[in-house]
């Protein structure tokens, strides 16, 4: 292919030129031709402004790399005639928009296309080779080689970017070569071969076909001459000897079989192809059809659960993410996330094992132990040795430094179809290197954070298993003649976590004494259930605490001062009066928390502990200070102090008489905007599980004055027709928001009983046995520990 006429074509393959029609362009600034080569080495794909500039000029960046690549953008715009209508402006980003006609690596990359769909086609041998050799006339020299000559950055992204299209070029070299062995003479390739090897010494494959070539050209001397040359190379360069296609090669010169080798064809690596040599009822050779070499393709997924049961949606919506396909220029990126312990992993690979068949150039698992016990989350260069030599690479042969280890890796994968599952990923940071290129390829990951920091990500967030596949995982585990009740508690205590669930099991099972009754009121006590939910050396407080550890100062203490109310979802006002800071610095706390799955989100603007999370938070060495200062009584009084006053701010616009008792607007710093009868009812509804969990949980403190009034605002809002007149006595009651003597305690209690009957009216019947127990518990002495059962 050509430009089309008066056209430009851009050229990379070789010195960095573009062309106008048959005229060459003069390019302007060296800043700008190195843009350009970065755009040109990455054709359609968007590059960010940083990215370009670290391309110039490494991590040594001047303060004014941004002003400098946009000006170089603009310059090539006006030197290269019509450049605008191929680099085109992204946002902030920028991208060189050209096909086959216009570049020649795109042209060279669709031609290696068609080269593999001739292959599984069964084309000709002369068709193939007749495009395999258009696509190495392509090259005049090495990729972007002026550019890279003068490049004194090592490591640098367009010596690795090159470095990546000169692989493809040599994966190209090759085939044809091995094409080429099998339908002319092996002399007329032996030029070629000892090009290529000087140019890769260490190269065991083209050496093999050089030796393959003398041999079959009656040169055996020569070909075990270039076998010691090796042998000598690998042991003083690398230490190691040749490997075992290398020495099967010498081992056939040696027996004189070079050419019963040939017709066996060569052990194949990953994606090589090889032809096979037909003969007619003569024995004279006719010209043979390449066919697919039977490779097996890399799987290194582990196995799945053998007792993997529900998660219908999620499975479902993953198979069908998966197989809609990449909507960009890159694989297809799905990340699982969820808390700790939920099941993620096993998803993954429950839908890995689905999707293999479509991903038939191989699946690849790695853990990347972004939260593990005792290791830190793997670096993207160990993580790359393990990918690359499950490719088959030696370990010898794969680079130290990282970016020639993404371009080897890249390389490799190119044009493949490949499932890569990322187990466990700290960042977004540990991902990116590790991607696989092309949009053919799907990536699942696994995170205990949401890692929306990846471009393209598709979601598949995992939370609570349903009750029901709960249940039907128990019966699993433990046969289904359990006890209905106690399974229920059970089902109630795991809160929907498959790793607690499984470890109540193997603990019932490693106890035969035990019945599940006996375990699930051993699981009763909340600040105990993680540390029973423990299995060997697995437990739900174990994996709990690897997220905790990752967490900043800020989000443990917001963390500890949550768990004072386990049972009660709030929002960021909320939130706010009870760790005394306001909304817009308490929602950053709880999003942070949300982010990394420590909080769950029932609706828009609410945030709840999980009830596992909150009793392995209760066993925190800073929950147990808190508990011991005066700081929860502090952050009790003031969620109270709040609730008081929105309920009481909602009964005044429900219709009920001011008479001057409850919290007033002054003293609590933060409330929502309540200015109708339609906000009063809708704050309430949303907000009356929390003051109901706060008003049960902070008799504890013996605030009897608020929680009475608090009591007797909720009995108000809860009657049918929000304007319900209280009692006389009610009416004129006053509460003394200091005083615990009996006079209070009993009107608590009547203000309780009042409120429990008006839920049992409203069909609230958990809440109102709840509010009975707390009335009849005030008989209870005081100093009653906080968290304790209530008799």
């Amino acid at each position: 292919m050509t430009s089309r006429e008066g056209g430009l074509r851009f050229q990379v393959l070789g010195s960095v030129a573009v062309r106008c029609g048959d005229s060459p362009t003069r390019l302007p600034s060296t800043v700008a031709r190195r843009v350009l080569t970065v755009l040109m080495l990455s054709p359609g794909e968007v590059l960010s402004t940083p990215r370009l500039a670290k391309a110039v000029w490494g991590s040594c960046c001047p303060a004014t790399a941004s002003n400098q690549v946009r000006k170089a953008v603009a310059q090539l715009r006006q030197a290269i005639p019509g450049a605008g209508d191929y680099l085109l402006t992204d946002g902030p980003n920028y991208r060189l928009n050209v096909g086959a006609t216009e570049s020649d690596l795109v042209e060279f990359n669709q031609r290696r296309l068609r080269v593999r769909k001739l292959m599984e086609g069964g084309a000709g041998e002369a068709q193939v080779i007749q495009e395999l050799q258009t696509a190495l006339a392509l090259f005049r020299g090495q990729v972007a080689a002026d550019v890279v000559d003068g490049d004194e950055l090592e490591n640098g992204l367009i010596r690795a970017a090159a470095r990546v299209v000169e692989e493809r070029r040599l994966a190209v070299q090759k085939e044809l070569i091995t094409l080429r062995l099998h339908s002319s003479p092996p002399a007329l390739v032996i030029g070629d071969l000892r090009d290529l090897v000087a140019q890769h010494p260490l190269a065991e494959d083209l050496r093999a076909q050089l030796m393959l070539a003398l041999s079959l050209s009656g040169r055996q001397a020569d070909a075990l001459a270039e076998y010691a040359e090796i042998r000598t190379l690998l042991r003083d360069e690398l230490g190691i000897d040749p490997d075992r296609s290398l020495a099967q090669m010498h081992a056939a010169v040696l027996r004189g079989d070079a050419s019963g080798y040939l017709r066996a064809g060569a052990p194949t690596r990953y994606h090589e192809q090889h032809t096979t040599t037909e003969h007619d009822a003569s024995g004279r050779h006719v010209t043979p059809r390449v066919q697919q070499a039977c490779i097996r393709a890399p799987c290194t997924l582990p196995h799945e659960l053998t007792d993997f049961v529900g998660r219908r949606e999620e499975v479902d919506t993953l198979l069908q993410t998966a197989r809609a396909g990449s909507q960009g220029s890159g694989p297809l990126l799905i990340c699982v996330d969820g808390m700790g312990g939920i099941g993620k992993t096993a998803l993954a690979l429950h839908a890995a094992h689905r999707l293999a068949q479509d991903w038939p150039d191989g699946q690849f698992y790695v853990d990347l132990h972004g939260f593990s016990p005792r290791e830190g989350p793997r670096e993207p260069a160990e993580v790359l040795q393990v990918l690359l030599r499950s490719l088959g690479t030696e370990a010898a042969r794969i680079p130290a430094d990282l970016d020639s280890q993404v371009a080897m890796w890249r390389a490799r994968l190119a044009d493949s179809r490949v499932l890569l599952v990322l187990d466990n990923a700290a960042s977004e940071e540990q991902i990116v290197p590790l991607l696989p290129p092309g949009n053919g390829s799907l990536a699942l990951i696994t995170s205990r954070r949401r890692l929306y920091g990846l471009d393209g990500t598709e979601p598949c967030p995992v939370s609570r298993m349903s009750a029901g596949d709960s249940r039907k995982l128990i019966e699993r585990l433990l046969g289904d003649e359990l006890e209905p009740e106690a399974t229920e508690g059970l089902i109630a205590h795991c809160g929907g976590l498959p790793l607690a669930l499984r470890l109540a099991a193997a603990k019932l099972r490693s106890r035969p004494t035990w019945t599940l009754s006996h375990l699930v009121e051993r699981l009763g006590d909340m600040r105990r259930r993680t540390t029973e939910l423990q299995a060997g050396d697995r437990s739900v407080w174990s994996v709990l605490q690897l997220s905790f550890d990752a967490l900043t100062e800020a989000q443990r203490h917001a963390l500890c001062v949550l768990a004072l109310v386990p049972d009660a979802s709030m929002d960021a006002y909320e939130a706010a009066a009870l760790l005394g800071t306001s909304p817009t610095e308490a929602e950053l706390l709880l999003e942070g928390l949300l982010d990394v799955n420590l909080l769950e989100q029932p609706r828009i603007g609410r945030y709840s502990l999980h009830g596992l999370v909150a009793g392995a938070t209760a066993g925190m060495g800073e929950f147990e200070q808190l508990l011991r200062s005066g700081k929860r009584r502090s952050a009790l009084r003031r969620l109270l102090a709040y609730h008081l006053a929105v309920s009481t701010r909602s009964c005044l616009l429900l219709g009920r008489p001011d008479d001057g008792t409850g919290a007033g607007p002054g003293t609590v710093p933060h409330l929502p905007e309540i200015n109708s009868r339609k906000e009063a009812t809708e704050i309430c509804e949303r907000e009356s599980p929390a003051m109901l969990a706060v008003l049960c949980g902070s008799l504890h403190e013996e605030f009897f004055g608020p929680a009475a009034q608090l009591a007797r605002n909720l009995r108000f809002v809860l009657s049918p027709d929000g304007c319900h007149v209280f009692d006389d006595e009610a009416n004129g009651r006053e509460y003394d928001g200091g005083a615990t003597g009996p006079r209070e305690t009993e009107a608590l209690r009547t203000e309780l009983i009042g409120l429990a009957a008006g839920c049992r009216r409203t069909g609230l019947l958990e809440q109102s046995a709840t509010l009975t127990a707390t009335a009849m518990s005030l008989a209870v002495p005081r100093g009653a520990r906080w968290g304790e059962p209530v008799p």
